[in-house]
């Protein structure tokens, strides 16, 4: 049987054809393996067909091209490496897998952040699949949706594509979840990431009391008694004065009740008077009362539209468009109404 000796002194590895026998002798025969620094200094395998080198130092890059120093046998073909794997060849600073066409890229495990003593495991279930990181389902799922959930799960039900060909409706685009238009208007006002509508506002009085003479050539404002409806973006505090608080379009209309006593014929006009001296609508009625004692007559104005801005205020005022003499308002029978429109 072969023996393998190495010199301490010189490090250099010995074959000897023999074995020992005895104690305490010395070989006097035997050969050693060539030797070599590097794998790439072994000669072509071709030429070294069964023969035995020794490599003296590793080379190369763990997994990609390593090549560790111990004994090389050539089959003729290639120089096979006679023994284990190096020790750390798995280690998770060395271990890689490849690309199976470009060497030049592949992947790296990283244990850095396990526990010592301790070895974690990646299960794999029973199904082809993409390997999806936290980031990813960071940018498409907000877990906090499900903090309060406590039911149980159902299957997971999915929708393709064809589930979407009928479908004949309005589709927004979106841009990160939000719509990338939203226009302000029609009653929507947008400040900053803050929407708000605006409803429908309006105010409408009425003259409970009545007996006012009218029927004078400078105009006479009309005096209301009793508030019906009150909205915020108009303010009555008593008299003839309705104040506007937000600007925009109203729409104004009234009706004025008036009679006589006395025997001619009357007639009043009617108007919506902004500021006390700007007129806002055209005599928008006149009434004629004719001559027969305690007869009555009605001033009617459908709703008008104008524009106004915060601080005007407007009025009802009547005058005499006829003859002189006594024209009173009617109790009960006079309102006036202004609504704020959504334009």
């Amino acid at each position: 049987m072969a023996t393998f000796t190495i010199d301490l002194l010189t490090g250099n590895l010995y074959l000897f054809t023999g074995d020992f026998n005895g104690s305490g002798s010395t070989p006097t025969s035997g050969s050693t393996y060539p030797q070599v620094n590097l794998y790439t200094d072994l000669p072509p395998a071709g030429s070294a067909a069964g023969q035995i080198y020794v490599v003296r130092s590793g080379y190369g890059t763990y997994v990609l091209n390593r090549k560790p120093a111990g004994l090389y046998f050539s089959t003729g073909t290639v120089w096979r490496y006679l023994g284990e794997l190096p020790s750390d060849l798995l280690n998770s600073t060395n271990f890689q897998l490849l690309d199976g066409v470009d060497t030049s890229k592949g992947i790296e495990f990283v244990t850095s952040g396990i526990s010592t003593g301790v070895f974690r495991q990646l299960k794999v279930q029973d199904s082809d699949g993409t390997i999806a990181y936290l980031t990813d389902l960071n940018t498409k799922l907000n877990t906090s949706a499900f903090a309060d959930y406590t039911g149980t799960t159902a299957p997971n039900t999915y929708l393709s594509i064809s589930d979407f060909d009928v479908y004949s409706g309005v589709t927004y685009t979106l841009i990160q979840g939000k719509q990338d238009t939203l226009v302000a208007g029609q009653g929507i006002n947008i400040s900053g990431t803050t929407i708000s509508v605006n409803l429908p506002k309006a105010l409408q009085l009425t003259d409970n009391v009545g007996g006012v003479n009218v029927n004078n050539i400078a105009a006479t404002s009309i005096t209301w008694s009793s508030v019906v409806f009150s909205g915020t973006s108009l303010n009555y505090s008593g008299g003839s004065r309705i104040y506007v608080q937000e600007s925009g379009t109203y729409g104004i209309s009234y009706v004025l009740n008036v009679n006589s006593s006395s025997g001619s014929d009357k007639n009043i006009g009617t108007l919506i008077r902004k500021n006390g001296n700007t007129d806002i609508t055209p005599m928008s009625s006149a009434s004629f009362r004719s001559n027969f004692q305690n007869d009555s007559s009605t001033n009617v104005m459908p709703e008008n539209m104008v524009t106004l801005v915060n601080g005007d205020y407007v009025e009802l005022v009547a005058f005499r468009i006829g003859y002189a003499g006594q024209v009173y308002t009617v109790s009960n029978g006079s309102w006036i109404k202004m609504e704020k429109k959504i334009i």
